[in-house]
């Protein structure tokens, strides 16, 4: 028995006994409903069948290797990008990558699976190379079926390395130029679906790239016929080193009992092929963000089964998105332990809440810094990636930049939660605020106002002043009515504060898009929920604020830890919205 057979073998489906106990427990000590990421936490629990599992040691693994397809001009960026991007992530550390694995705690392993060119000279890079790129899929197969299985089982000794140093979970991520057709044509083969129905821009081409690839796809196609009833027919017919490496980093995680984030469109394509060899292997799966531009990504999700709790639009699969959801998984694990343990304890909990005094009188609110917009817009473009690849992420950083005046935001802005109320917050709420400001430094301020509306407007004011990013939440108030005027007069407070407004619940959100109208109030307006949070749930007091604040964090890590074209060497755009717009000096 070869190891991707004994792996298989090993592969169980967790007992549901630690999940269901909590889940009863959870629903009866918090009335809040979490949505999706309640099933979230209740999967990694059935992972670990433990009730209170410790927040999971965790690795970024990016797995590299070039296309042969590569030949047929179906990317925006040369084929020397992979190896480029080999030395950003070891030797300049600015790639999403390096940013990710900053802003989640995570150390971060690259593996050279078959890339087309030496690369021993790499500092700390892990040499697996299968071959030097795989073979042109529209000619044959990409690979030999014997190659499919190394790079599979390449992954799978890579997960046992993780679980033997202790880790609990793994954000798999890729390098390699072409490999979004290879994605497509994967996609394609297990669900039946057209060329057309699949392939996306992958690294932002043009519209005539576009077409050209949706060609290729059709032509890799129709000469290999991949069995979709053989995971490693697809891999080694129309596959990629690196994307069954991922697939054996999935597997391998299945029978070692870890879970794994999937991130964009690839990583969720070699999970179909993980998925076609051992079934069972989804429930070792969380989905982080959805890309509906790559149009491959919602069709596998749906067939694994899965839904991704962000909306993010982002185009890259260096565990951006799954960071995030990584921290998500964190912050619900703080709940559940809070919700849990405080049952038995009578002590005073939200001892951070303290309140605030306002004392500033009204000032006009002023539309964000162009200037400052702009000059960070430039500078996202100019980072070594795709470009516009980071989605909302992009926008976010813009968008604080502007409010700041400041191109690039540190990753430390100040950011503190306003939370207006007529009444004491219940018990239930202020564990909530404890859960999800632990760890943090978000400072929770609690205004009790039943007197005037322009309290509220000053209380956001004064607090906006020293906060750039103020989330902006409510509690329990007599009337709906009098909820939106209060929140609508802070609303307004926090932008002539210049701070940047993160609507925080489901009230505050009704709020914000009533104010909108207002056009230099909507500048200042970032809206979390379901913009960003697509969680199927309204939440309370601010906390869709507390947890979109980790969106905003991952935003201000890729702009500030990511570095750019000229900074790395990494070749630019050769086609697309890129071309001209990337330099390197």
């Amino acid at each position: 028995m070869n190891l991707l057979e004994h792996t298989i073998s090993s592969i169980r489906i967790p007992d549901p006994t630690a999940a269901e106990s909590v889940d009863a427990a959870f629903t009866k000590k918090m009335s809040v409903d979490f949505g999706r990421l309640k099933a979230a936490l209740l999967r990694y629990i059935r992972i670990t069948g433990e009730r209170h599992p410790a927040h999971p040691q965790t690795r970024v693994v990016i797995s590299c290797a070039d296309h042969g397809v590569a030949a047929e001009s179906v990317s925006a960026y040369p084929p020397e990008t992979t190896l480029n991007m080999m030395c950003n992530y070891l030797i300049a550390r600015g790639g999403a990558a390096n940013a990710a694995a900053n802003y989640a705690g995570a150390d971060l392993i690259v593996a050279d699976l078959g890339v087309n060119t030496e690369s021993t000279d790499i500092p700390g890079l892990r040499h697996h190379s299968i071959a030097r790129g795989t073979m042109n899929m529209t000619k044959g197969p990409a690979m030999t079926r014997a190659q499919a299985i190394a790079s599979i089982e390449t992954g799978i000794a890579l997960a046992n390395e993780c679980a033997d140093a202790g880790d609990r979970c793994i954000l798999p991520g890729e390098m390699g130029i072409s490999n979004t057709t290879s994605s497509a044509a994967i996609v394609a083969s297990f669900l039946g679906l057209i060329p057309e129905e699949v392939t996306g821009r992958g690294a932002n081409i043009s519209d005539e790239r576009l077409a050209h690839k949706v060609e290729i796809v059709r032509r890799a196609l129709e000469i290999n016929l991949p069995d979709p009833h053989d995971g490693l027919d697809v891999l080694s017919k129309v596959g990629g080193f690196e994307l069954g490496c991922i697939a054996g980093l999935i597997l391998g995680s299945a029978a070692r009992g870890m879970l794994v984030i999937l991130d964009g469109a690839n990583t969720t394509s070699a999970a179909l092929v993980a998925h076609a060899l051992a079934p069972s292997c989804t429930h070792y799966l969380l989905a982080s963000h959805a890309s509906l531009t790559e149009h491959s990504h919602p069709h596998a999700l749906r067939h694994l089964g899965l839904t991704p709790m962000l909306r993010l639009d982002i185009r890259l699969s260096e565990a951006a998105g799954s960071s995030i959801a990584l921290r998500m998984l964190g912050h619900m694990l703080n709940v559940w332990e809070t919700v849990d343990i405080s049952a038995k304890d009578d002590s005073p909990i939200g001892s951070r809440c303290v309140p605030l005094c306002p004392q500033a009188e009204k000032a006009a609110p002023s539309l964000p810094d162009q200037a400052a917009m702009d000059a960070c817009q430039y500078r996202l473009d100019n980072l070594a990636k795709p470009i516009h690849s980071l989605g909302h992420l992009e926008r976010i950083a813009v968008q604080l930049a502007g409010t700041m005046a400041n191109e690039r935001p540190p990753i430390d802005a100040r950011a503190a939660l306003l939370l207006v109320t007529q009444r004491d917050l219940s018990k239930q709420h202020e564990q909530l605020l404890t859960a999800l400001t632990t760890g943090t430094d978000i400072s929770v301020h609690i205004l009790c106002t039943a007197e005037t509306e322009s309290d509220a407007y000053r209380a956001a004011y004064d607090l906006a002043r020293t906060h750039p990013l103020l989330i902006l939440g409510t509690g329990e108030f007599d009337g709906n009515r009098t909820a939106q005027a209060i929140l609508a007069d802070a609303l307004r407070g926090a932008a002539a504060g210049s701070s940047l407004i993160l609507p925080g619940d489901a009230e505050a959100e009704r709020a914000a898009c009533r104010v909108e109208e207002d056009a230099v109030i909507r500048a200042h307006i970032l809206h979390v929920l379901p913009a960003m949070l697509t969680i199927d749930a309204p939440l309370a007091v601010g906390a869709a604020g507390l947890l979109g604040m980790e969106n905003v964090r991952a935003a201000l890590h890729a702009l500030n830890d990511m570095k750019t074209f000229t900074e790395t060497s990494v070749a630019v755009a050769i086609d697309g919205v890129g071309a001209g717009r990337q330099v390197r000096e």
